[in-house]
């Protein structure tokens, strides 16, 4: 299988063809020349880095990545099975994951710190509930492939046994349980659930989690892990669980596996302030995105 690579140039052409844009819209939005544009386009030359994150950004505004995402879907017959199969992908992946989901969250743990947590060796500088986080989340992982299956349904159980080992040791979370009092976000004005609410919350969310409706599976993803996250269930590790959920529901509905990266940390909580008020368009396509970049790491080859 081959690399799913879109470049600027093509990036470009579909802001032309799909969206409307005429060359002399896109300079004015890329904030450049039309001389500028056309040696993109005509000349093959290449953006500069800044240049090359706004296009990107301008891209994924006005395109839909879905499409993308449903053609890839259809090259990955398995992908629970690959990954049970490919000891050495597999480890990649849960290590990528563990580090950017924990990155995510706040941890200090750089790439080869966490990966020397989850192979059990010593970690120098780092505070022991640094290392032991990178090795409940890889842990979780290893409960996530044992236990999932092709059309898997999520139930109240397996998210209360995830969260007790993403939680392991951190007993004043309450692993496995569900937060006992309010929390509050930082960044964000939306009111979450009392902690009273919380498990007719979680009933009504289990209840709907696996109802696809039709082929909105990719949308539907990304809605789900909101509706999660405005729930916000336990004391910690919310969002930890809640990436999982995702991954539990891309994988099982076929789609290659997906990771947030710690380097969108700050995009992926902007497109969740924007599903409070109904706008899901940027948080599905950054799960698009993310797949794509699953794809490409650990199936497709040169």
């Amino acid at each position: 299988m081959k690399k799913i690579i879109i470049n600027d140039k093509d990036k470009l052409e579909k802001l032309i063809a799909e969206a409307g844009f005429s060359r002399s819209e896109l300079a004015g939005r890329l904030a450049t020349s039309y001389k500028t544009v056309y040696r993109w386009l005509d000349l093959a030359v290449k953006p500069r880095e800044r240049q090359a994150r706004e296009i990107d950004q301008l891209f994924k505004e006005y395109i839909d990545l879905s499409g993308l995402v449903e053609q890839i879907r259809k090259q990955v017959s398995d992908p629970i099975k690959y990954l049970k199969h490919h000891s050495a992908i597999r480890e990649k992946f849960f290590l990528s994951m563990t580090y950017n989901s924990n990155g995510i969250e706040g941890s200090r743990m750089t790439l080869k710190e966490t990966e020397l947590a989850i192979e059990g060796k010593p970690v120098r500088g780092k505070e022991l509930f640094e290392v032991l986080e990178a090795v409940n989340h890889h842990n979780a992982l290893l409960y996530l492939l044992e236990e999932i299956k092709p059309n898997f349904k999520i139930t109240e159980e397996y998210i209360l046994k995830l969260h007790s080992i993403v939680m392991y040791n951190f007993n004043n979370k309450l692993p496995g349980k569900y937060r006992t009092a309010y929390v509050n976000l930082t960044n964000t004005e939306k009111k979450l659930p009392s902690a009273q609410e919380v498990p007719a919350k979680m009933r009504a969310f289990i209840k709907d989690v696996n109802n696809y409706r039709g082929g909105r599976s990719i949308k539907k993803i990304a809605e789900d892990h909101y509706e999660f996250e405005a729930i916000h269930p336990f004391f910690d590790g919310n969002g930890r669980v809640g990436r999982l959920i995702m991954l539990t529901q891309l994988l099982s509905r076929g789609y290659p596996p997906a990771v947030l990266t710690v380097e969108d940390r700050y995009k992926y909580y902007l497109a969740l302030g924007k599903g409070d008020l109904g706008d899901f368009k940027n948080l599905t396509q950054m799960v698009c995105d993310s797949i794509i970049k699953g794809y490409n790491t650990l199936f497709a080859r040169e």
